[in-house]
């Protein structure tokens, strides 16, 4: 028997991270197997992109010159050239709900990021979505097969051998694992671990709806924010003491044709530890019914799929590459679908492998020492999601520490979508895709000196503040108090009252933008005044359209 045919790189899972890696390479006439448990098109969640989701697609994209990458980062370019069934998302809204007690709008963040003529935010129906990546991959040449497992994985100096459940061997000169929890790469080298050094404590049931009303539908005219965006036209989060909702509709734009609507609830392990016996819908269905306008919302909705209910999301790795393989995105630690950054620290991990994985095979040298700043960069992602999820669940406790630790959340996401969008300009300007690993001088989570990170120092001050809380140790308000006391002596951008506990909603008007870069250019302290080098007013204005930038 002769020997099997040897990959260049061989892809565990073919979700969104599989199937983008998948198309970059093989666009560059890299030889690739991708290998697939189950079979598209499949129920994914994982659906809410945020601005760093929408710019990161962007940025691959128009690296590695593939357009449908490309076609991702706009919900227009979605629909005109993949499918109708992906909604938009032009805000994130949070509700804050107290048990048998109707809503109180005072206490409520609407919040609508910039627009710019680069990318723009979506809600993915996933089963279109990465059944459009895979025919994609295909089309540049990739070897895929579904309904398979990698059962054994050997490496050594000549390369890795996959032996499948089906008895068939392939063999790759590099690995890179995608394929979720059940990761072989991390069963195989004992990569767990027990316990995992995550924080957060929290499960998960979910469904797809039909009949889910318009939430902007249910409230009365003294109610809405009136803001440029409304709650419909983006993703939902109602919040309570222990968890939250999250509420994604796909049919939130004119030209949306999908009548389904993603439906979430996440608990805080600690306060709803698992029932053994209980159905996921039962206990949906009894939490709902403690928030009136939770059950308001869904009080038509009506599920078209089994239910699914996990045990406990979070898991971790001790490490995440070796010699000629990589545990990448969901295979290498989970957090928690809050704030959806499950995504972008996918997406953030392959602009940053990509790169040197194509330099290695390039130079024959697969050696782990390459990678080690793409296993420095997921294992900062993954702790920093930790520490701003947990954070969270520890603020739900109360309306005051929620109300103060939100702010704490949306700097920190301003100023990194303020980055992506800083490096994209820049690489526009200079015709060179290679201004954005201007992105890899960002101090990484947990590197930093105090300082490096005006908004980190804030965040890890509350985070002792948060837990001193649930010890016991101090009262709620005591601790919102000082937040906004920090907020309010720290030296931030005047585009939102940061600390004015009355001031909810953030409507991110081109003017605020324009006023956060001249707040940059002027009066901002050094660790914030770096990021503003460069002109973004004429694409902001829509003079430049992104696609003038060359690929790599």
């Amino acid at each position: 028997m002769s020997d099997p045919k040897t990959y260049d790189v061989a892809i565990l899972g073919s979700g969104i991270g599989g199937g983008v890696l998948a198309c970059i390479l093989a666009r560059h006439g890299i030889d690739v197997l991708l290998l697939e448990r189950e079979a598209h098109p499949r129920f994914a969640v994982g659906e809410a992109m945020l601005p760093q989701s929408s710019m990161l697609m962007w940025m691959l994209g128009q690296r590695y010159d593939v357009p449908e990458i490309l076609n991702l980062s706009r919900t227009q370019s979605i629909t005109e050239h993949v499918a109708p069934s992906c909604g938009v998302k032009r805000t994130i809204g949070f509700l804050y709900h107290r048990d048998g007690r109707r809503q109180d709008p005072s206490e409520a963040h609407l919040l609508v990021p910039p627009v710019t003529p680069i990318t723009s935010e979506s809600h993915l129906f996933r089963q279109d979505i990465d059944l459009y990546l895979l025919n994609a991959a295909l089309r540049y040449g990739v070897t895929y097969r579904d309904h398979v497992d990698a059962r054994e994985v050997e490496v050594d100096r000549r390369g890795v051998k996959l032996t499948l459940d089906t008895g068939e061997e392939y063999r790759a000169r590099y690995l890179v694992d995608g394929s979720g929890y059940k990761s072989v790469l991390a069963s195989r080298f004992g990569l767990r671990e027990e316990p995992s050094r995550l924080r957060t404590q929290s499960r998960t049931l979910f469904n797809h709806f039909e009949g889910i009303k318009r939430y902007d539908d249910l409230l009365e005219d003294w109610e809405d924010p009136k803001l440029s965006a409304r709650w419909n036209e983006g993703t939902v989060h109602h919040v309570f003491d222990g968890g939250w909702f999250w509420v994604i509709p796909f049919n939130n734009h004119e030209d949306g044709k999908n009548p389904l609507c993603s439906v979430g609830l996440t608990l805080d392990m600690r306060k709803y530890p698992r029932r053994p016996g209980v159905l996921p819908e039962d206990e949906f269905r009894e939490i709902v019914r403690r928030f009136p306008s939770v059950a308001a919302h869904f009080a038509d909705a009506r599920t078209v799929r089994p239910w699914v209910s996990t045990g406990r999301l979070q898991y971790s790795s001790t490490s995440c590459a070796g010699d000629r393989w990589f545990l990448a995105a969901h295979a290498y630690g989970f957090v928690d679908a809050l704030y959806s950054r499950g995504l972008i620290s996918t997406l953030d991990t392959l602009r940053t492998l990509t790169p040197r994985l194509m330099e290695a095979l390039r130079d024959d040298d697969f050696s782990r020492e390459r990678f080690a700043f793409p296993e420095r960069q997921q294992a900062a992602l993954l702790n920093s999601n930790d520490q701003m999820v947990h954070c969270s669940y520890q603020a739900f406790g109360s309306y005051p520490l929620w109300n103060s630790w939100i702010r704490l959340w949306l700097l920190s996401t301003m100023f990194n979508d303020f980055r992506h969008f800083r490096v994209i300009v820049k690489s526009l300007e200079a015709g060179d895709t290679g201004m954005f690993d201007l992105l890899d001088e960002m101090p990484l989570h947990g590197e930093g000196k105090p300082g490096d990170n005006p908004v980190q120092d804030l965040i890890n001050a509350t985070d002792g503040m948060l837990t001193a809380v649930e010890a016991g140790g101090m009262r709620a308000e005591e601790a919102s108090e000082r937040i906004f006391e920090m907020l309010r002596s720290a030296p931030l951008p005047p585009v939102h009252a940061w600390g004015d506990p009355g001031q909810h909603h953030l409507d991110f008007l081109p003017e605020k933008l324009v006023g956060l870069i001249k707040w940059g250019r002027t009066v901002a302290p050094p660790p914030f005044s770096s990021m503003f080098d460069f002109s973004p007013e004429n694409y902001l204005k829509g003079e430049v359209q992104a696609e003038q930038a060359p690929a790599a």
